[in-house]
């Protein structure tokens, strides 16, 4: 797909942008300062995702051209590098297109997020707790913000039910499809026999 057309109008807003971002005055009114900057972000993501799919396309273009070439050498290791630019190719194509598409006005909202414990007794209550510090991680490496709303734990450290606010940029883009069921198959710390157990959380 050609992204050329699309890619110089972005740069062209992201220039207009870093304009007003720079402007006296620009955070005399902080509602359209958050909106403008909310869209320099997703415009400059856009334009280093663009820019790094031209990069894998050349360096895939020049692997290939080594292969054609007389150095055996050079030619098994640019050979050796083609399965990883061409995923990373992969990759950043869906990305960009992902990207491009019109932003959906519930992306900048927060969300609520539950965790209760399913079938699987206290093991899904364990489960349940390790579902909660597996969020509140991801949270910190997108730079989320987790406020505990309601929290009610089960005898053996796990969780029977939390409840947690998520605030921070486009809060809601990054979650809306967590949701439903998660299942996990291990042997818990429940289990005095090895037997492999199946609980879930939802």
């Amino acid at each position: 797909m050609d992204f050329d057309f699309l890619i110089n109008a972005k740069r062209a807003r992201f220039d207009e942008l870093e304009s007003l971002v720079a402007s006296p005055g620009f955070y005399d009114n902080p509602s359209h300062a958050r909106e403008l900057m909310r869209e320099h972000s997703r415009t400059k993501e856009v334009i280093e995702t663009f820019d790094a799919l031209a990069k894998a396309e050349a360096d895939l273009a020049g692997n290939r051209e080594l292969i054609q070439g007389d150095d055996a050498e050079f030619a098994e290791m640019a050979k050796a590098e083609i399965p990883a630019l061409e995923a990373s190719h992969v990759t950043l194509t869906q990305k960009l297109q992902i990207l491009l598409l019109p932003p959906d006005p519930n992306d900048d909202r927060d969300a609520i997020v539950e965790i209760r414990a399913g079938t699987g007794g206290q093991e899904a209550a364990l489960f349940a707790a390790d579902l909660l510090r597996m969020y509140v991680r991801y949270a910190e490496t997108k730079g989320l913000r987790i406020e505990d709303m309601e929290t009610s734990e089960s005898d053996l450290g796990g969780l029977k039910e939390v409840i947690f606010r998520v605030t921070g940029e486009q809060v809601f883009r990054i979650l809306r499809y967590e949701s439903g069921v998660h299942r996990v198959q291990r042997v818990p710390a429940t289990e005095t026999q090895g037997r492999i157990h199946t609980s879930t959380a939802t």
